[in-house]
């Protein structure tokens, strides 16, 4: 055969793929596998992440995700007695059982955890922070009967975002119970106070205390005379008085008892 002629069918066969391959549809050499293992584009990859870390799921390319219709469960604080409920928010975690906000320090009521020399402090500290982390919102409930300790530390129970936090660093094992001072506080008789040291024996007649407080001291529960008090039979200073101020606490009547 001539070579002219074997040229001619050459250039003819390659006419007749290139028509043939044009024919097809664009897609046609498209891979549609789902399930290949390779590296995907990088645009791919964001919407992955961004799926999974808004709890979806990611199948076939594609981000599915089912969202918590929901309401959070919170609990709702529940001051009792006479003394003050404060909201305040969390501006330093001292230690385990002491928390300062912008307007108080405040001590856990009857909880006790490690100081800075014994085991566990750092783990007890941690701990409450976990739960009352700065920038956090807690309520106190001050204590009725012991409303400050020595230190002018605000007294109370704290309710912190995942519950009272007195109740359950005792029941993690990072407290104990200030047993000597069961007697004098206002929550004796609450069931984790009971549960790890305080006997309940009491309760009753501390319930009928703090019932009998003068309403003349709002701010702490002082029982109406008799006895006739004065500043040095009470552990209070500086307190609201009302008229008629039967202890006569508030010898100037500017409505602050006991101010030296």
């Amino acid at each position: 055969m001539k070579p002219v002629i074997i040229i001619g069918i050459v250039i003819v066969g390659i006419i007749g793929s290139i028509a043939i391959f044009a024919s097809f549809p664009t897609d046609t050499w498209q891979d549609k596998r789902v399930d290949i293992i390779g590296v995907a584009p990088p645009d791919e990859n964001k919407e992955k992440i961004d799926c999974l870390s808004n709890g979806g799921t990611w199948e076939f390319a594609s981000c599915t995700t089912i969202r918590d219709t929901k309401p959070p469960m919170i609990q709702t604080p529940d001051c009792s007695g006479t003394a003050k409920c404060i909201t305040e928010t969390v501006t330093k975690i001292v230690d385990g059982d002491t928390i300062y906000t912008k307007n108080y320090k405040i001590r856990l009521s009857l909880t006790n955890t490690p100081e800075k020399n014994e085991p566990r402090f750092q783990e007890a500290a941690a701990f409450t922070a976990m739960h009352c982390p700065v920038g956090s919102i807690i309520t106190v409930d001050q204590d009725d009967l012991q409303p400050y300790d020595v230190y002018d530390r605000m007294l109370g129970k704290v309710y912190c975002e995942g519950g009272v936090i007195n109740e359950i660093l005792l029941s993690n094992g990072l407290a104990n119970i200030l047993t000597r001072y069961c007697d004098t506080s206002e929550f004796l008789g609450e069931d984790w106070a009971v549960k790890y040291g305080c006997a309940a024996t009491k309760t009753e007649s501390l319930k009928s205390e703090i019932s009998n407080c003068d309403l003349s001291y709002p701010d702490f529960c002082i029982l109406s005379p008799p006895p006739d008090l004065d500043c040095g039979d009470i552990p209070y200073k500086r307190f609201t008085v009302l008229q008629p101020d039967p202890h006569r606490f508030d010898g100037d009547k500017d409505g602050i008892g006991c101010e030296s």
